[in-house]
């Protein structure tokens, strides 16, 4: 469902399309700027099943499903996260989001990321970023 606007450009009306996906793709990248986080997903080929976007009369409703670092809060980082979605939707587009509801299913212990984590805290002793 392409949601219709008209906008006035230069005395003329205009029309703003956005795409039944578009809004999908913004939360997909929203959740892939915090770090330590990634989409849980059944089939990891596929992480569209992880998001999900309902479109009602008052506004958008995310739910997201996600897979987070052990070594981080849980709260803060469902927080962030759904702060980073309702900013990225709502400046990407001109949607309303009504709800982000957060579901993290499951932690993560790669090691490449807690080794990134430690060399990252050894340079910051060090005074160098």
């Amino acid at each position: 469902m392409a949601r219709y606007m008209k906008l006035p450009i230069r005395g003329e009306e205009g029309k703003l399309v956005y795409g039944d996906d578009i809004i999908d793709n913004i939360v997909l990248l929203a959740v892939e700027e915090i770090s330590g986080v990634e989409l849980y997903s059944s089939n990891p080929k596929k992480k569209s099943n992880a998001i999900k976007v309902t479109k009602l009369k008052d506004g958008v409703h995310v739910d997201v499903v996600v897979k987070i670092y052990y070594a981080q809060s849980v709260s803060e980082t469902a927080f962030k996260i759904q702060e980073s979605i309702r900013h990225n939707v709502e400046a990407m587009t001109e949607c309303h989001i009504a709800s982000v509801n957060v579901s993290i299913k499951g932690v993560s212990f790669d090691d490449k990321t807690e080794e990134s984590n430690v060399a990252l805290t050894n340079v910051k002793q060090d005074g160098h970023v």
